[in-house]
């Protein structure tokens, strides 16, 4: 048998490769909340600098009324519209649903969908392939009107957030 070789580390942001992202965030709808966030994400460059990504989020909400908590499965897609290898700026958009303990907000129900675009930066931190991620978005939360029009209040929040990125 001959030597096993080491597998070599992608470029980030080289079409098929694949990652993971490991991160937490908070908002603030600058007026009666602010929220927690922690996530992972599988994500894959569908070609040079277009990801795709699936996430996992666990919220903690806070809100007036009884505080809730909740999972958010999202997809996103993010363009790195600039790429020197060691930096990348991005513009992302994604959407979810979010099903949590109690009615988000107070006054509205317990699955909710959560569109969101934003902004970021990567910066490699190290040669195997580790990367820090930071970004701020705005992010939705509605039920879109699916239990009628009386019932959908919504919540739009800034979101400061911040992951780190490994090679899979």
């Amino acid at each position: 048998m001959g030597k096993l070789q080491e597998q070599a580390i992608p470029a980030f942001g080289a079409g098929g490769s694949r990652w993971w992202i490991l991160g937490g965030g908070v908002s603030n709808n600058f007026s009666d909340g602010t929220d927690y966030n922690i996530f992972g994400a599988y994500s894959y460059f569908l070609i040079d600098d277009v990801e795709f990504s699936t996430e996992l989020g666990a919220w903690y909400y806070a809100i007036n009324g009884d505080d809730a908590q909740g999972i958010n499965p999202n997809i996103v897609i993010r363009w790195h519209f600039y790429n020197d290898g060691d930096w990348t700026v991005y513009a992302d958009t994604g959407i979810g649903l979010a099903f949590s303990t109690d009615d988000v907000p107070a006054d509205g129900t317990s699955v909710n969908f959560t569109p969101r675009v934003g902004v970021g930066i990567t910066k490699a931190l190290d040669d195997s392939g580790t990367r820090l991620m930071v970004g701020v978005r705005w992010a939705h939360m509605s039920n879109a009107r699916i239990f009628g029009d009386g019932d959908n209040p919504s919540r739009d929040s800034a979101m400061l957030y911040a992951g780190v990125i490994f090679p899979f």
